[in-house]
């Protein structure tokens, strides 16, 4: 029982890291190697399944997943383990009903959803990703038990091994499929998802019957009413408690790209721009989401780690020790989120060249400036649901929606804007939700954003950053002639000025280096004695 939540949160959510870390390596190049036989055309046939994919893994599985993480970390936290196992089977069960309606659901309206797109040609794509529902919401239960545990690596494992069938099966059939018909091609992107879900479901399965970790989960602490005797109907309560507004947070990212789907190419062609190209600008728009979700995945990961976190801690009334994570979190995510920010905004063209060709990376700084805005909603939503603050997160989050759908309508039609306009009022949604959430922080649980300890310092470092990567960016253009190369070589310039500066500052402390796993103490002390690290 100890053993299995030995991880401490920082080290679960570096876990996730580095399994979506390597899963975006796998994947990095798998979509600029299918504009090869795609091209811009094929690319943009790709996009629409997507959005309401997404939309509906959030409503029939996110939710759920996050509530059984976090309602299992509390049961096992107060010695309830029989109620943490019935909690784990019920969700199972609910999980796998809604997948299979979902599922059928999304087949019968996929010529529908395709056509209110504006892509007809992309139904094969909707009909590809349609088995995946249902085979994500059986992944997504057991997910959850493991993340309740606080366990990450099942979960870190599960995302590459998903992304090695995505890459392979998706390339291989749109290189065998473009020939015979362009949106068989695309559909066959989409398919290689499917594929890459079955095989995680395949591998995460395994596990729990090789380890049956709820086998020994028979006993109840004296003193505790175990929920194993509570009620279908009132423990479902509780769990839909915690899924549905979770589930409606979930929605949120997947309604933003249904309204960038639904509304850039309408509002571009109604200022006159050529259908061709305006389809392509949704293209150039969801080529920059990719890279600047790179760095999202930490952020990710902390709001994985830190609903069962926070949640242990206030379920055994450890106030403190919450308080104490969610400011770790909170600095972990200003010391990588502004250097990856200003990082994507000042080397925009060399960062969109390593992966795309093309002119859209005129795009990928207005949307750079999103990046620090939107890890700041994934950590403080993670922060606000840990504390059951959850409608909180959710109603923050849903008014920057509102207010990003109104201004990409506004913007985009706007010809000095364009594609533009969209990137710009995705930055400006995600600022508003991570302000909001930020406040109710403030407000409700003492966390403020440290600007001092926090930010001053990280900013300064990625403030030498950009001056370093504004003047060597042209430099290696011209000297290495290609484009891939020379932008793999400005990323590396301004990942090390970054670290240089922010050791040469002050910017990191001891107990920042002690939280990653695997970094030597000699080397810790090394940096202390030459008084690059800060003991506070």
């Amino acid at each position: 029982m100890q053993q299995s939540r030995s991880e401490g949160f920082v080290r679960g959510a570096l876990l996730i890291t580095a399994g979506s870390l390597i899963s975006r390596i796998l994947g990095v190049f798998y979509r600029p190697v299918a504009q090869i036989p795609l091209g811009e055309d094929g690319l943009a046939l790709v996009s629409p399944p997507n959005a309401p994919y997404m939309l509906i893994l959030a409503v029939s599985s996110t939710g759920l997943n996050v509530a059984v993480s976090r309602l299992v970390s509390q049961r096992l936290a107060v010695g309830d383990l029989r109620g943490a196992r019935r909690v784990v089977r019920l969700s199972a069960t609910v999980l796998g009903v809604l997948g299979l309606i979902f599922s059928v659901l999304f087949a019968l309206a996929a010529p529908w959803m395709a056509r209110v797109q504006g892509f007809p040609e992309a139904t094969p794509g909707f009909l590809a990703l349609a088995p995946a529902i249902l085979m994500v919401t059986l992944e997504v239960s057991l997910r959850g038990l493991y993340q309740g545990m606080q366990q990450m690596r099942p979960a870190a494992m599960t995302m590459v091994i998903e992304q090695v069938g995505r890459v392979v099966v998706g390339l291989t059939g749109v290189f065998l499929l473009t020939p015979i018909a362009l949106n068989l091609g695309a559909a066959a992107f989409n398919a290689g998802n499917t594929v890459g879900v079955f095989l995680g479901l395949v591998y995460v399965a395994y596990i729990y019957l090789r380890d049956r970790p709820m086998r020994d989960w028979t006993t109840v602490a004296p003193g505790v009413e175990s929920w194993e005797k509570m009620s279908t109907w009132r423990l479902m309560r509780e769990i839909l408690a915690i899924a549905m507004p979770l589930s409606f947070l979930g929605a949120v990212l997947p309604l933003t790209q249904l309204a960038d789907t639904a509304l850039i190419t309408n509002r571009l062609i109604a200022a006159g721009t050529d259908v061709a190209e305006a389809k392509r600008a949704l293209s150039y728009i969801t080529n920059a989401t990719q890279l600047r979700d790179l760095p999202i995945i930490f952020a990710q990961a902390l709001y994985v780690s830190l609903i069962p976190a926070i949640s242990e801690s206030m379920a055994l009334g450890r106030e403190e020790q919450a308080r104490h994570r969610a400011a770790a979190a909170m600095r972990l995510t200003w010391l990588i989120g502004l250097p990856a920010t200003i990082g994507l905004v000042a080397a925009a063209r060399d960062a969109y060249g390593v992966l795309f060709t093309g002119p859209g990376w005129y795009v990928m700084a207005p949307l750079g400036w999103s990046t620090i805005f939107l890890m700041l909603q994934q950590t403080s939503s993670g922060i606000l649901q840990g504390l059951g603050l959850i409608w909180l997160s959710v109603w923050n989050q849903l008014l920057g929606v509102v207010v990003k759908i109104v201004l990409t309508w506004w913007w985009t039609g706007m010809p000095a804007l364009g594609a533009s306009g969209a990137a710009w009022a995705t930055t400006v949604g995600f600022l508003l939700s991570a302000g909001l959430n930020l406040w109710v922080l403030r407000r409700r649980f003492g966390l403020g954003i440290g600007v001092r300890t926090n930010i001053l310092r990280p900013l300064a470092a990625s403030a030498v950053m950009a001056a370093a990567l504004l003047w060597i960016s042209p430099l290696l253009r011209s000297a290495i002639g290609w484009a891939r190369l020379s932008g793999v070589a400005v990323i590396a310039v301004g990942i090390l000025v970054y670290g240089a500066a922010l050791l040469v500052l002050g910017g990191i402390r001891r107990a920042d280096l002690e939280l990653v796993p695997g970094v030597p103490p000699a080397v810790i002390d090394r940096l202390r004695r030459l008084r690059l690290l800060r003991d506070s």
